[in-house]
């Protein structure tokens, strides 16, 4: 999975991230914890760098952003264009139980 990819499956507008730098400097990354997570906008515990055919962007991760990412990338967990996933995450975060019923009949 590319950069593009990860963020598109974590739902992130590239041109929302702030413009990371050519070189990476460990005080850069250091001040950038702390500051909003790029998807959920709670504290970030790690940050990373993206490259896109635009430029170099920060990727601020609060603890579960930055291990969904890890998963994205390890090829654990299906993009996010996998409705069962969608629903599934909503369902997480709007604190619900769901119960999937599929009718798949074969043609």
């Amino acid at each position: 999975m590319d950069d593009a990819d990860l963020l598109r499956s974590l739902g992130l507008d590239p041109t929302a991230l702030d413009p990371a730098p050519a070189v990476l400097r460990t005080a850069d990354a250091r001040q950038r914890f702390g500051r909003p997570c790029s998807t959920c906008g709670a504290e970030a515990i790690s940050t990373a760098i993206v490259d896109l055919p635009h430029g170099r962007f920060w990727l601020d991760s609060c603890r579960d952003h930055m291990l969904h990412a890890f998963r994205l990338r390890a090829g654990r967990y299906p993009a996010a264009g996998d409705a069962l996933t969608v629903l599934r995450e909503a369902a997480i975060e709007a604190g619900v139980a769901l119960t999937v019923i599929a009718d798949c009949q074969a043609g």
